[in-house]
């Protein structure tokens, strides 16, 4: 029962954040090509997401990822678990030191006045390639454990 709900856990707070990040990657395009003042609330959003939504999802990915570990039949010496972890330090790595500080310019420089001009569309562009990076990496690593690479 335990482990069950650990996977449960474990499964919903990866697709929580495989499918904001799918929301982000379809509407943030949209937002860039409308009002400014649209592009600016939705980059804010995206900034609250990074804050408030992502850090709790990645713990419960995190903590569940570590306990279906000490609770079943896998262990620290099977490929896909390291897969995990490293998707799990990649994401972490790129929200601080990558969304976050792209977001925040991006929304400064709308609020600004600059419109959605190069400078918000150049820094976009970055986080989108970013973000696909992101998305790619926790796709391999869902792959990695629905086939239990090494295991």
């Amino acid at each position: 029962m335990t482990r069950t709900l650990l996977l449960v856990l474990h499964i919903s707070a990866v697709a929580g954040w495989l499918g904001a990040n799918f929301v982000q990657l379809v509407l943030s395009p949209r937002f860039a090509k409308g009002l400014t003042e649209s592009a600016a609330a939705w980059t804010r959003q995206t900034i609250w997401l990074g804050q408030r939504y992502y850090g709790p999802v990645g713990a419960v990915v995190g903590v569940t990822g570590v306990l279906l570990v000490f609770d079943g039949d896998w262990s620290w010496s099977s490929g896909f678990v390291w897969v995990g972890v490293v998707a799990f330090v990649i994401g972490a790595t790129l929200g601080v030191a990558v969304f976050g500080p792209l977001a925040e310019r991006r929304a400064t420089a709308l609020e600004s006045g600059a419109g959605a001009g190069a400078g918000p569309a150049r820094i976009q562009s970055r986080i989108i390639g970013f973000a696909l990076v992101d998305t790619a990496v926790i796709t391999v690593a869902l792959a990695a454990m629905v086939h239990k690479w090494q295991a």
